[in-house]
C-alpha cells in the first residue's frame, strides 16, 4: 500500500493506518486507514477514554521527522457532542494521543488527521 506524507502544515495525511481503542477495556473501535481526505467516519463512539494510534506501520524515523500529527473528532450524528482537536506525537507505535469523549448521547464522527 503506498503512503502519502502531507508535505505542508495542515494537509491532509492520505493512506494511514489508524486504530482507535478503548482505554475502559482495550477493545478496538476501529481499525481503517485514511482516505484522500486524510479522514474516515467512525459510527459509534460511546462516551469514555479512548486511545488514537495512528501510522504503525510506518518507520520511527519518518513519524519522528513530522514532529505531530493534529487529529479533529465532527460529530456527524449528535448536536450535543462538540468538535475536538488533538495533536498526536511520536510515539513507539506510530503517532498517539488519547481522548475523552463526553459524557451524553453515543456519537458517530468524522475523524481527520492533519500534518
Amino acid at each position: 500500500m503506498p503512503v502519502a506524507i502531507a508535505r505542508a502544515a495542515n494537509e491532509p495525511v492520505t493512506g494511514i493506518d489508524v486504530i482507535i481503542r478503548s482505554k475502559a477495556d482495550g477493545r478496538v473501535i476501529i481499525e481503517t486507514v485514511t482516505d484522500t481526505r486524510g479522514a474516515f467516519v467512525v459510527k459509534e463512539m460511546r462516551p469514555g477514554p479512548y486511545s488514537i494510534e495512528a501510522g504503525t506501520k510506518l518507520p520511527l524515523a519518518l513519524l519522528k521527522r513530522s514532529g505531530g500529527w493534529g487529529i479533529a473528532l465532527i460529530p456527524i450524528s449528535a448536536k450535543t457532542v462538540k468538535p475536538q482537536k488533538h495533536r498526536a506525537k511520536p510515539a513507539s507505535r506510530g503517532m498517539q494521543v488519547d481522548i475523552v469523549v463526553p459524557d451524553g448521547t453515543t456519537a458517530a464522527y468524522t475523524v481527520i488527521i492533519t500534518d
